[in-house]
């Protein structure tokens, strides 16, 4: 999911926990938090208008125009009209259990990728992870196909992801005060550069919630198993927006969690994808963030 939201958004869930008491100040924050979350819910017109991605009867996605084109090259594998886009079943799929039509499906889709892949016709196809997917109308329905990570905007899919707040308490109170942000490196293939979350990642197929977070906690920012047992589920944001290039729909849920962490801790750049972490006071968080339209981390920059 990756693509990530404005790691202000979800200081929603820390004010939660902030234990703000006022009532109107309370709503007044609350409100305006919400207001930034819809400044990335921008591609719901286009999603409705998008035509509509078919897998064995369940509508998956929604496929901007631009994509439509270049899937419109594989009439053995897409059923192409004004309104549908369907991925083609054989026929000889009839006689496959659930584990071996999930293979097909897989495989036809994966041969489609590559070709695009190979031609260089599909920017975001240029930030290829090989990261698996599931693709299922529901986080707990069964997967339809597994898809590259970097693929799914392509085809409009629902993505999960896991988002985290790392947060330090001044003195023995219990009010968060400051804010750990990462800055994204800036050779990643989405949005580079950028300010970040901590921690926060996409959730790979046949991965849970938790075991995502803590993974992506332990990868991006050096936070042990016992620091990561701290971990508190907040609740969840989703929204549906454009990727990057503006080629598809990001239709995502991110499942969002808090994570209070010692004054001695410092977050340690493991895998490369930021390039370092700075401890921001969540009072000017709130002040200087933007209220930029566009998904992916485009506050005003903290310098």
């Amino acid at each position: 999911m990756a693509a990530r939201l404005l790691a202000l958004i979800a200081l929603l869930s820390i004010q939660s926990a902030c234990g703000v008491t006022a009532r109107g100040v309370a709503t007044t924050r609350a409100l305006a938090f919400l207001a930034r979350v819809k400044t990335n819910d921008c591609g719901a017109a286009a999603a409705a208008a998008a035509r509509q991605f078919v897998v064995g009867e369940t509508v998956l996605g929604r496929i901007l125009p631009q994509a439509v084109g270049v899937l419109s090259r594989f009439p053995r594998v897409f059923d192409i009209d004004e309104a549908y886009v369907v991925l083609r079943d054989d026929p000889a799929w009839a006689a496959l259990d659930g584990a071996q039509l999930l293979e097909a499906r897989t495989e036809r889709i994966g041969t489609v990728l590559a070709t695009l892949r190979q031609d260089g016709d599909v920017p975001m196809l240029d930030g290829w992870r090989d990261e698996a997917i599931a693709v299922r109308p529901s986080f707990y329905a069964p997967p339809a196909f597994i898809i590259e990570r970097a693929a799914g905007a392509l085809f409009g899919l629902p993505a999960y992801g896991c988002f985290c707040n790392g947060y330090v308490c001044d003195g023995n109170g219990d009010r968060p005060t400051q804010l750990w942000l990462g800055r994204r490196s800036s050779t990643k293939p989405t949005w580079p550069g950028l300010l970040d979350c901590i921690a926060a990642g996409g959730i790979a197929a046949g991965q849970s919630v938790s075991s995502a977070m803590e993974r992506e906690c332990a990868e991006e920012a050096g936070i042990s198993s016992n620091l990561a047992a701290g971990l508190r589920p907040v609740g969840g944001v989703s929204y549906t927006g454009f990727n990057q290039d503006r080629w598809g729909i990001k239709s995502d849920v991110l499942f969002n969690f808090d994570l209070r962490l010692p004054r001695s801790f410092e977050p340690v750049a493991v895998d490369g994808e930021v390039e370092g972490f700075r401890l921001v006071p969540i009072a000017e968080v709130r002040r200087r963030g933007g209220g930029c339209g566009r998904e992916g981390l485009l506050a005003a920059q903290l310098h």
